[in-house]
């Protein structure tokens, strides 16, 4: 499974006409207080790579990133994502496009009920989330949004993620 992930990953970038280079930005969640209290980190500083195969404006392309960003618990957090996107053209400088990311991260599992901070261990995670994006240039500034939901031992606060992207 490692060596098909790692040749798809090789081939996405290697097909890829347009990256950027991605700092994360803030995020604003649904609650400002986790249960015990604390306020959630939203300035989730970090960094990441992006890559696109877009080519025509109103057509389907695919984009992949990687980032590395302190989380809403103000831990490491390491992300892959692959997405299906639509950018559409405003003026001959901006566009904006719309899409849905799967994702997987590898992140402390602190989003767990029943486990203490200091116990946390990283764990895998996965998940979706739809995407907008804003482009002037070229600058970027991006936008996921991953709902509020509970599974089992699962607790997920929702929230909008902002990052800001350099084309290179």
């Amino acid at each position: 499974m490692k060596q098909v992930l790692f040749l798809f990953l090789l081939v996405t970038i290697l097909n890829a006409n347009e990256h950027r280079l991605l700092v994360s930005g803030f995020t604003k969640h649904e609650k400002s207080h986790r249960n015990n209290g604390d306020t959630y980190n939203e300035v989730n500083y970090g960094i990441g790579y992006e890559f696109t195969s877009f080519r025509e404006y109103d057509e389907l392309y695919f984009g992949s990133n990687f980032t590395a960003l302190k989380d809403s618990m103000d831990e490491w957090q390491y992300t892959i994502s692959a997405s299906p996107n639509i950018r559409f053209k405003l003026s001959e400088n901006s566009s904006v496009s719309i899409g849905v990311a799967a994702f997987v991260m590898v992140k402390k599992d602190n989003y767990k009920t029943d486990v203490l901070p200091e116990d946390a261990a990283y764990d895998l995670l996965g998940g979706v989330a739809p995407l907008s994006s804003f482009y002037y240039k070229d600058f970027s500034v991006n936008t996921a949004y991953v709902p509020s939901f509970t599974h089992g031992k699962i607790e997920n606060v929702g929230f909008l993620i902002v990052y800001f992207g350099w084309k290179f």
